[in-house]
């Protein structure tokens, strides 16, 4: 069990966390999408790897973000640090180093062995 020293700084870690992403979001959705119309072939396939880069960096940091979220849900209703498949508690040490964590290691890698 995290004491409630330790849980009110994993809390403020992620609401920190949380507030940067929502930063990098917001600054990313109101990014101009850049000019094709007066692209050479190069100049089209270099905006093209851009625009995915940056798709996929929104969407990795989006997905942080609805993490984070749920792990602030959790502190506030008693269950972080529970395990949301098998119910036993994630490890301390895997807290430490990713903090919005909702399976423990065992269970995070079932789940990513059935989603292939």
């Amino acid at each position: 069990m995290i004491d409630q020293n330790r849980l009110d700084e994993i809390k403020q870690g992620l609401i920190a966390r949380q507030k940067l992403l929502k930063e990098e979001l917001d600054r990313l959705a109101k990014e101009p999408a850049p000019e094709k119309q007066s692209q050479d072939d190069g100049d089209h396939a270099v905006t093209s790897t851009l625009e995915t880069l940056r798709n996929s960096i929104q969407n990795a940091e989006y997905e942080e973000f609805v993490m984070i979220d749920a792990a602030l849900k959790s502190i506030e209703d008693g269950t972080y640090g529970v395990c949301r498949d098998c119910e036993q508690g994630i490890s301390e040490k895997r807290l430490k180093y990713y903090p919005n964590a909702q399976r423990c290691l065992a269970c995070q890698e079932a789940a990513e062995v059935s989603s292939i």
